[in-house]
């Protein structure tokens, strides 16, 4: 009997090299929403089984939610720390530097005085009563600084220009009574020359009164000599009428 003939196949599979393929697909449902028991027994979804193995799941993660957020929060309270304390660490390193004068470079690092040094400052204030008294008596300091530079410093623009004006008046009058301003000059020149005339003026008077005087004797030695001639000529004339 002639043994029949298998039929022929392609050796590139059912799908081959022309097989087109399908992006997503249809979209599958689990019908299988009844919850079961440890043992694979279906239980209703109302029974206090399956509510306790929800009420079990929720429980689990929760746990695995809040042992994540605490993870978190430490690390972030452990990094915060660090800023912190690098913080802390360059602001005291800034005000070293600027009450010894010098700038401060990026890398620089406090050296063991200088830690030192920060061990001896006061402590937090809130940490012990001792500082918060010397925390209250500096800022009693600042308050009475800050009250001084308030006297001595004028409020307002108008109390500040008047001021001005009486300590330039000042001067000017102290260098007015020691001559050295040009009003201060003019008037000691003006007074020199008042002085000239009023002696000038007065010599002349002197002069005059003293040319007067000289005249006025003059004149009376005049007359004092003609009287002395009419006397004389008077008694002369009777004695030459009695020897006629």
């Amino acid at each position: 009997m002639p043994s029949s003939a298998a039929p022929a196949t392609s050796s590139r599979g059912r799908g081959g090299k022309f097989k087109k393929y399908t992006r997503g697909g249809g979209r599958h449902f689990s019908r299988d929403l009844q919850p079961a028991d440890a043992e694979g027994n279906k239980v209703s979804m109302w029974s206090a089984d399956a509510r306790h193995s929800d009420e079990d799941e929720e429980e689990s993660s929760e746990e695995e939610s809040s042992d994540d957020d605490t993870g978190a929060a430490a690390s972030n309270a452990e990094a915060s720390r660090e800023d912190r304390k690098a913080q802390k660490k360059a602001k005291k390193l800034a005000a070293i530097a600027k009450s010894q004068g010098r700038s401060v470079e990026v890398g620089d690092m406090p050296s063991s005085d200088e830690e030192s040094e920060d061990d001896d400052m006061p402590a937090n204030p809130n940490h012990s009563k001792a500082a918060r008294k010397q925390t209250d008596a500096s800022n009693g300091v600042e308050e009475i600084t800050e009250g001084v530079a308030k006297i001595n410093a004028p409020g307002n623009r108008k109390e500040r220009e008047a001021l001005e004006a009486q300590a330039a008046k000042e001067r000017y009058l102290k260098l007015q009574a020691e001559g050295k301003t040009d009003q201060a000059k003019a008037d000691l020149a003006r007074l020199k020359l008042i002085r000239e005339q009023r002696a000038a003026e007065a010599e002349r008077r002197q002069a005059e009164k003293e040319e007067k005087d000289a005249q006025d004797k003059a004149r009376k030695a005049e007359i004092e000599a003609r009287e002395k001639k009419l006397r004389e000529a008077a008694a002369a004339a009777p004695k030459k009428g009695k020897k006629k």
